[in-house]
């Protein structure tokens, strides 16, 4: 794949010097890469904010008793989970954290899966049933607020960047009910 990156940056030079456009480049180049640097330094800070909040918001237990609150909702999509807390917990956690857009969602989602592994027999490798739905719930991304989007937004200047907020949500809704009716589907086939 680098190759390939490499090809076009010297056939766009190549074209760029015959053209008579090498400093027209060099110029564009040059400017990517410094917006690109402000850019970052202005993420740092708004992610810096988040994760700051993120941590009074696991540090203060607030995570682990939306965990606890959440535990019960989920054992209708969890049922192999039933009879085991921690891992259904940790799975409540990681979901907590996705859908409030905190960015520890996938060092808790590692924690769910080390969870349910530890139910598993040491020489099985294949996934179980609730760690497929970990999955599927984790990838569709349902949000309430997109905080790193809105970073981004905000960042590159956006008059509203929150506006994203609401479709964001939607989408992620969507796309969750729709995964978890595929996986439901697909997990009844298996057991006929």
């Amino acid at each position: 794949m680098n190759s390939l990156w490499m090809g076009l940056l010297v056939g766009s030079a190549v074209v760029a010097f015959f053209t008579g456009n090498a400093g027209t480049m060099v110029d564009s180049i040059l400017g990517g890469a410094a917006g690109a640097v402000a850019l970052m330094i202005e993420l740092t800070g708004i992610y810096c904010l988040w994760m700051g909040m993120e941590k009074i918001a696991d540090e203060s237990g607030l995570v682990n008793d939306l965990a606890k609150f959440l535990g019960p909702l989920l054992r209708p999509l969890f049922p192999f989970l039933r009879d085991h807390p921690q891992p259904l917990s940790a799975i409540a956690a990681s979901i907590i954290s996705n859908v409030l857009g905190l960015s520890s969602g996938t060092p808790l989602g590692l924690k769910a899966m080390k969870e349910m592994k530890n139910l598993m027999p040491p020489d099985e490798d294949e996934a179980i049933d609730p760690m497929i739905t970990l999955i599927v719930i984790n990838a569709a991304g349902f949000c309430i607020f997109p905080s790193s989007v809105v970073a981004l937004r905000a960042a590159l200047g956006s008059a509203n960047p929150s506006i994203v907020a609401g479709p964001t949500a939607i989408a992620g809704l969507v796309a969750t009910a729709a995964g978890l009716a595929v996986d439901v589907a697909l997990r009844r086939g298996r057991r006929k």
